[in-house]
């Protein structure tokens, strides 16, 4: 195995434990991952075109990952109502206010 390749394989299982860790799924992953890359590299003709795939991986792996941790970030969890009150000032509307029963 040569270091570009080594060095894709330890990113990965890193990126895989970064997102399966709490679900205790990374050991499947893991295990899916050893397996499907010791195969490939008994390929007695490593190039550059091998590795393409398993770096697009990576990059999806990574990129969705991010993804998250920015959405969760910038869009926390609300009610209902709050999140429609602050849709209508994003397009410079108030929200009606709602009937109440009681009153």
């Amino acid at each position: 195995m040569t270091t570009t390749q080594l060095h894709l394989y330890r990113r990965l299982l890193r990126e895989i434990n970064r997102q399966f860790a709490p679900a205790s799924k990374a050991k499947v992953w893991s295990a899916q991952l050893r397996e499907q890359w010791l195969e490939a590299s008994r390929n007695p003709e490593p190039n550059a075109n091998n590795l393409m795939p398993a770096q697009n991986v990576l990059t999806f792996m990574s990129n969705n990952r991010q993804y998250k941790e920015l959405l969760a970030e910038f869009n926390p969890k609300m009610s209902e109502g709050d999140r429609i009150e602050k849709t209508a000032r994003r397009v410079g509307l108030e929200a009606p206010q709602s009937y109440d029963a009681n009153t």
